[in-house]
C-alpha cells in the first residue's frame, strides 16, 4: 500500500508540472512575439527549449509511467 501511495503521490507532482508547463509555455510564446529583440528573442528560445526539455518532457514521461493499472485497464475497454 505505501509503495501505491508513493507512486500516486509522484504522478499527481509530474502531472501538476506537466499542465504549469502547458500554462506556461503559450505566454513565453506571446512574449516571444511581442518581443522584436535579437538579444531577447535567443533568450526566449532558450527559455522555451528548456521548459520543454527539462520541465515538460520528463513530467510527461513520469506521468505515464507512474499511471495505475485500473486507469489502463479502462482504457483497453473503450
Amino acid at each position: 500500500m505505501n509503495l501505491y501511495l508513493t507512486l500516486k503521490a509522484i504522478h499527481i507532482i509530474a502531472v501538476i508540472s506537466w499542465m504549469v508547463g502547458l500554462l506556461y509555455l503559450p505566454r513565453l510564446f506571446v512574449y516571444h512575439v511581442e518581443n522584436n529583440s535579437s538579444e531577447a528573442s535567443k533568450i526566449f528560445k532558450v527559455m522555451e527549449k528548456r521548459l520543454m526539455k527539462i520541465i515538460m518532457n520528463p513530467a510527461m514521461i513520469v506521468t505515464w509511467l507512474t499511471r495505475s493499472e485500473e486507469h489502463t485497464s479502462e482504457l483497453r475497454h473503450m
